[in-house]
């Protein structure tokens, strides 16, 4: 009964942290989304496929706009410890891999580096459109039961921001940004091969020459789901 009780209330932090996640969004800044990824890494000879919908915030002018962000995503073991895959959206592609560290019940630890290339007219007043994205994220899982897991994440993304002159040569107005963040998930699993996840986070872009830009917020949710590959 104690137990139940515990895993009750850790539910509701959940919620309530996704849901400050939700009002990190009138904050206006730099592309984000969320990575909607676990600790655990996919099984060998699996593959999983997963449809998104992250919600993103971004200026306009002097006024904020929101704007739904839908991707599509897919994981493939390779290892013992280790998987690749990457997220295709309607602004850009990011490939990457995710290798497991630690794995104690009901504890997993994973590092997942990542790099991406985005174009992104719609934030910043449509001066930067062209974002490179490097950096890692480190993933702990801690599942609560064979149904229920949440996921904490701390993320170092490193972010060359551009015109488009930059495809001629031509950098000026161009930046370098450090983003750190951190994010919070909950994982719900309908079936061995079916999983619902939902994420909420948020990000603090470092101009490394202006310094602080506003701090930036995301929320999203995916339906995954895994099948062995054909041999």
């Amino acid at each position: 009964m104690g137990a139940l009780r515990v895993a009750a209330m850790t539910r509701t932090h959940a919620i309530q942290a996704l849901g400050l996640g939700a009002l990190l969004l009138c904050a206006p800044g730099c592309l984000s989304g969320a990575r909607n990824l676990g600790a655990a890494t996919t099984p060998v000879g699996t593959t999983e496929v997963g449809v998104s919908v992250n919600a993103i915030a971004f200026e306009r002018g002097r006024e904020r706009a929101y704007l739904p962000n839908p991707e599509l995503t897919f994981r493939k073991g390779a290892g013992e410890n280790w998987d690749w895959g990457g997220r295709l959206t309607l602004l850009g592609l990011e490939l990457g891999t995710r290798h497991r560290l630690i794995e104690r019940s009901p504890w997993t630890v994973s590092v997942a580096p990542s790099a991406g290339a985005w174009f992104v007219p719609v934030t910043n007043n449509s001066t930067e459109p062209v974002n490179f994205r490097l950096g890692a994220q480190t993933l702990v899982d801690y599942r609560l039961n064979p149904t229920w897991t949440l996921t904490g994440g701390a993320s170092l993304m490193g972010t060359f921001a551009g015109p488009l002159t930059v495809f001629q040569g031509r950098f000026n107005g161009a930046h370098l940004l450090a983003s750190p963040g951190g994010s919070l998930g909950v994982a719900y699993r309908m079936s061995p091969s079916l999983e619902l996840r939902a994420e909420g986070g948020l990000e603090l872009p470092l101009d490394l020459k202006d310094g602080r830009r506003p701090l930036a917020g995301y929320v999203g949710l995916t339906l995954r789901w895994g099948r062995a590959n054909a041999r």
